[in-house]
């Protein structure tokens, strides 16, 4: 299963088109407070106010000693949380798309994903022990639902009936009803376990290392979230264009005219319209919304 950092390494790759970064590896382990940084390397490019990367951390460098290869920084930059870090690691110079960015911009698209606009939703399953007397019942453990896809009463071990005449009603009183979800029987219903299949949102990632299933997903979401993060990410680079403060190359306007930088998302927003529409699709046949009547 895809993870959040293969997810990264891909949606990088492909925005970089090629371009290799400069690098260079950490000399010796350090921890989350070490604020001197040693490098197995030249420092090159590595000078006061730039920054730097490990990981999913960004460091700033306050000020650096060429002949010892090392460098006094701030830590967590950005917004980024300190860790530790171990010897040989690799540094990114100045990187383009920093690795927290990336995972932000794939949980928003997550978000979006789950839009009624794009309409794309995990599958989740709750059984309830109902008493057979209660009209409304709190559907366990429930924090988002979008909609109902199937509810069945346990019969037998192999006879799931659905059961018809049921409403999900949302934002209930959590004193009376825990998790502000609730399933309301119209019509009578034996005492037994009662088995809800819903539609929610997708999760979002708190670490690289959580995979799509995690945040709900399959592996046919991959590309569609690598789409969706490449797009956001490159969304903002048209402003950073045209702020005149910042055009120091006269040719600019020849080699890379105005617009051309929006223009180059067009095709990738139609590639991932036709990925979400295909996977709604998809979705809607695998899980088919069941009228009870």
């Amino acid at each position: 299963m895809t993870t959040a950092g293969q997810l990264i390494d891909r949606v990088a790759g492909e925005l970089l088109a090629g371009t290799v970064e400069e690098r260079n590896r950490v000399a010796a382990g350090i921890d989350a407070s070490t604020t001197t940084v040693t490098f197995e390397f030249a420092l090159s490019g590595l000078r006061e106010g730039t920054v730097f990367e490990i990981g999913s951390e960004q460091f700033y460098v306050w000020t650096v000693n060429s002949s010892a290869k090392s460098a006094v920084v701030q830590r967590g930059f950005n917004g980024t949380t300190a860790a530790s870090h171990s010897a040989a690691d690799i540094v990114t110079v100045n990187p383009r798309f920093p690795r927290a960015r990336v995972l932000q911009q794939l949980n928003a698209d997550l978000a979006d994903l789950s839009s009624p606009l794009n309409g794309l939703f995990q599958v989740k399953t709750v059984d309830i022990a109902y008493n057979g007397s209660d009209r409304m019942v709190n559907i366990t453990g429930a924090t988002d639902i979008l909609n109902l896809i199937d509810v069945r009463y346990r019969y037998l071990s192999d006879d799931y009936p659905i059961i018809r005449d049921t409403r999900l009603l949302s934002d209930m009183p959590t004193s009376d009803f825990a998790s502000g979800y609730v399933l309301a029987f119209d019509t009578l219903v034996r005492a037994g376990t009662v088995r809800v299949i819903y539609r929610a949102p997708y999760g979002q990632f708190s670490s690289e290392s959580d995979t799509i299933s995690t945040v709900g997903g399959s592996d046919f979401l991959d590309d569609v979230l690598a789409l969706g993060a490449q797009i956001r990410l490159m969304a903002g680079r048209e402003i950073k264009r045209n702020f005149t403060e910042s055009q120091g190359d006269t040719r600019r306007a020849d080699e890379v005219p105005s617009g051309a930088v929006a223009n180059s998302m067009l095709q990738l927003q139609r590639l991932r319209r036709d990925r979400v529409i295909a996977e709604a699709a998809r979705l809607n046949r695998q899980y088919p919304l069941r009228i009870r009547k």
